[in-house]
């Protein structure tokens, strides 16, 4: 999402016969300004701030531009008479203009994603060297798409493009691009599409053990499609908005630092993706604890901790349950236990103790963690020599960091043990949401043992 600035005339969907000149600007960081020199107000209303669902323009250079969830930031009036005024948006669609939001609704979405690039690791290039003739042979043939149907209405494709080549005098420039391409049956809003952008977002970021960023998006609609020669074409809108992580110029990533890489899964590619989609709607809460450990990296080592521990035991939860009793046989229980309450307790106490006592039928951490370790003993085991010391300066840990009582704090696990515990937690995760997706527990123990990051940790 690079840098732009555009000048030209801007109007109300409303009121397309009241334009005003103005610029508008985007950078990543501090999102989407328009300023304009005059109002969409009267005069006499100059002062009450607006908030138009939506601002239409044209730039200068003719390109239809849609601001989509706007607000004015300020409205002035100097003293010559001169008005102006400037408007934020949470969205700008530059190639397309949608009169009500309604109609912003897409045919498909591309998406470049930071180390896309390397996660695919597939390559158009053939490259020979012939020493005896010092010469080198390049050879370039761009990759075929590579396609998934997710369901009925869903599908994903991976395709290549190629910028160039150019021909200066000296040197032949070829730079191949991969990007995920979403297809829906039916047109479908840019909100829901931005779910399943960031649902891939996740999937490549636990893919790459990095942070992965949304660096371009184009899409297709029928708000601007064009005949050409009898036939249907839609040039690409280009969306934009501000982004809370601003990415540098990302380092190349080695295969072994990854997870897994699209080679991997390349022989099941559909399989795993239909896993990876069904599971979000089961597994939403676990995904937002555990990616935003990955997408914080200024997370205190304690909060990360907290985060994956939570994660952990919502994981088991969802999956498996986890109760002593039945409902039926623990509300005898319950009733039990409310009415044991001394009828002169304090109001706050009486509400505290009721309120452990509706979550005493379930699972402790302590038997959470034993649970989860019980099921991929085959995996875990590996690298967790002693179970019951490793379950409890989790549950220490946890219950140290969560209250800070003294009579705990000798027992909970600090500075450097603490980093190694939270990435063996972290392994414990990753197993839970590997297995899941379709990786066997010999798969995953390949990914691990092969994982230049994970070295430290499987041999401590």
């Amino acid at each position: 999402m690079e840098n732009f600035e555009y000048k030209g005339l801007w109007w109300l969907p409303e009121r397309p016969e009241k334009t005003v000149t103005g610029t508008l600007r985007y950078t990543s960081s501090e999102g989407i300004l328009l300023e304009l020199v005059g109002s969409f107000n009267e005069i006499k209303d100059v002062g009450k701030m607006l908030s138009p669902e939506i601002i239409l323009g044209i730039s200068s250079d003719g390109k239809p531009i849609t601001l989509y969830k706007c607000f004015e930031k300020s409205s002035a009036r100097s003293y010559r008479g001169l008005l102006t005024s400037s408007f934020y948006a949470n969205l700008v669609f530059v190639g397309a203009h949608f009169q009500d939001a309604k109609d912003i609704k897409f045919k498909s979405m591309s998406v470049y994603y930071s180390y896309l690039d390397e996660w695919v690791g597939i390559s158009g290039f053939e490259i020979k060297q012939l020493w005896e003739g010092k010469g080198v042979v390049i050879r370039y043939k761009l990759p075929e798409p590579i396609r998934a149907d997710i369901s009925d209405k869903l599908g994903l494709e991976i395709n290549f493009h190629a910028i160039g080549p150019n021909f200066p005098f000296f040197q032949i420039n070829i730079e191949q691009k991969t990007e995920i391409k979403i297809i829906t049956s039916e047109d479908t809003s840019f909100e829901d599409y931005r779910k399943l952008i960031f649902q891939i977002r996740n999937l490549l970021t636990l893919a790459t053990m990095q942070s992965v960023q949304v660096l371009n998006i184009r899409g297709t609609t029928k708000a601007n499609q064009e005949m050409i020669d009898d036939e249907v074409y839609y040039p690409p809108t280009e969306i934009f908005y501000k982004q809370l992580y601003i990415p540098q110029e990302n380092q190349k990533l080695h295969r072994s630092e990854m997870l897994f890489s699209f080679r991997d899964i390349s022989d099941k590619f559909e399989y795993f993706l239909k896993n990876w989609f069904e599971n979000l709607g089961l597994f939403e809460p676990v995904y937002d604890l555990y990616f935003a450990t990955l997408h914080n990296p200024h997370m205190y080592i304690g909060n990360k901790f907290l985060n994956l521990v939570q994660a952990i035991e919502t994981f088991h939860r969802y999956r498996y349950g986890g109760k002593y009793l039945s409902d039926e046989e623990y509300k005898l229980i319950y009733n039990t236990l409310i009415n044991a309450i001394p009828k002169g307790a304090q109001k706050e106490l009486k509400e505290r103790l009721e309120e452990y006592i509706s979550y005493g039928n379930e699972f402790s951490l302590r038997k959470r963690m034993k649970k989860i370790i019980d099921i991929y003993q085959d995996l875990l085991n590996f690298f967790i020599e002693d179970r019951k010391s490793f379950i409890e300066k989790v549950v220490n840990t946890r219950n140290y960091l969560t209250h800070h009582s003294e009579d705990l704090k000798e027992r909970a696990v600090k500075g450097e043990d603490l980093y190694y515990l939270t990435q063996k937690l972290k392994i414990c995760l990753e197993t839970c949401l590997l297995n899941e997706m379709g990786f066997s527990l010999k798969d995953i123990r390949h990914l691990f043992t092969e994982n230049l990051n994970y070295q430290a940790e499987l041999i401590k």
